[in-house]
């Protein structure tokens, strides 16, 4: 048989297999400041000043020479500034990574893939993609258009239709508004519930610096009440103490308690991560009722770290939430190998990485069999263009489209931020 005769008895993805195209090659990276706008003025955690009503999107675009242009964001990068003697969270130190670790590279060499998913990350990528997980992602968004397929199917295939999401924004906004107090949390809560949200975590910890620590347990208790009475019985309730209650057991103790009728889904970082810490605080729950969850690991920036290892072999937490861009998809897929026979839940934080981390995390919760909720942040849209992912009932839909199924809106980038861009190669 001749080889015209072959060729023409197969369709076009046998012919792609049979004879692959050569691998694209990484030409050129940009790296924009994208303004990121909350859908409201955010108040404070337990350990800080009030979050505000923006943040930055470190927006960074990697062109290939076959027209092909990956996304990711560098958020976490450019967080680790500590002084104007090192690169790190700077540009110049971004710019450099990123010429590094991706200019004039093929995207085949980056990651294994094995019958459409990845299964690991290639050696000479292995440091860099484990010590920015953010970078992993650029990865895999751009295989996944190379190869024609989701994000989500590199990950393992999709295991939901649709990804339940939690607003995370009922921060302190009784400070903000003094005059009303736990209940201008209530009616906060009760507009995102008009908003179509089902799920919501509320920042508690009071008494840790805000306020006085009998007073702080007290307004704990009534925020998370009134957002119950503002939400319905059948929403999910969490809250999130950023370790306001260190030292202090007893105050937890009396929440626990107080909090009781709200049924709360789940308590996070209630106190520093601790074996011994966390030994008491089951027990309470256990002794008092509570059918919470109790999670932790937002603060763990490399993951697996002692800590958390001897919380999930001791059985005393049910939820671990590494920072989905912290640790990447790459990281999470050997995080959730481990999780695997331990019975806890995936539960990746999403906080502070803007628009793209709702992708991020929505793709990874597709394909994740433990994964429980999105994290939400509720941004404003901004530079990303509008596509097939919806929201409905207090659920995300699932991106189809190749990679990650995002993609800049090129008219309206040229338009306001194309001015701020830095080009790497």
């Amino acid at each position: 048989m001749s080889l015209i005769s072959y060729l023409a008895g197969l369709t076009i993805e046998a012919i792609i297999l049979e004879f692959p195209l050569p691998s694209q090659k990484v030409t050129q990276i940009t790296v924009t400041p994208i303004p990121a706008l909350y859908h409201k003025m955010v108040g404070r955690p337990a350990f800080a000043e009030d979050i505000g009503n923006q943040r930055t999107e470190w927006l960074v675009r990697a062109k290939t020479n076959g027209g092909l242009e990956g996304l990711t964001i560098a958020n976490r990068f450019m967080q680790e500034f500590h002084g104007f003697d090192s690169s790190d969270g700077t540009v110049r130190g971004l710019t450099s990574l990123l010429n590094d670790t991706f200019t004039g590279h093929r995207i085949d060499e980056f990651l294994e893939v094995s019958d459409g998913q990845v299964v690991g990350v290639c050696k000479a990528y292995k440091q860099a993609f484990w010590a920015h997980g953010w970078m992993s992602i650029l990865a895999f968004d751009l295989i996944g258009q190379e190869m024609g397929i989701s994000c989500v199917e590199l990950l393992g295939g999709q295991v939901r239709d649709h990804v339940l999401a939690y607003d995370t924004t009922l921060f302190f906004q009784d400070l903000l508004n003094p005059e009303k107090g736990a209940a201008q949390v209530a009616l906060e809560a009760a507009k995102s519930s008009a908003d179509g949200y089902k799920a919501f975590k509320i920042k508690v910890g009071r008494p840790g610096r805000w306020m006085t620590p009998e007073a702080g347990v007290v307004r704990d208790a009534e925020v998370v009440l009134a957002v119950r009475e503002a939400v319905g019985p059948k929403a999910r309730i969490m809250v999130d103490a950023n370790f306001g209650y260190d030292g202090r057991l007893d105050l937890l103790e009396d929440f626990i308690r107080e909090t009781l009728s709200a049924d709360l889904f789940w308590m996070e970082e209630m106190v520093t991560a601790d074996v011994g810490d966390y030994r008491v605080l089951r027990r309470v729950r256990d002794r008092l009722g509570s059918n919470a969850l109790l999670v932790c690991g937002e603060v763990d920036t490399d993951p697996p770290s002692p800590v958390f290892r001897d919380l999930v072999k001791t059985g005393l937490i049910d939820g671990y939430q590494p920072d989905i861009m912290v640790a990447g998809f790459s990281r999470w897929r050997v995080l959730e190998e481990w999780l695997k026979s331990t019975g806890v839940r995936a539960q990746p934080r999403n906080f502070g990485n803007t628009n793209f981390g709702t992708r991020a995390s929505l793709v990874f919760g597709a394909a994740s069999t433990t994964f429980m909720m999105l994290e939400d942040e509720r941004y404003l849209p901004n530079v990303y263009a509008f596509d097939e992912v919806s929201f409905t009932d207090g659920r995300y839909s699932v991106p189809s489209r190749p990679g990650l199924g995002l993609a800049v809106d090129t008219d309206l980038y040229r338009q306001k931020y194309s001015g701020y861009e830095v080009c790497v190669s």
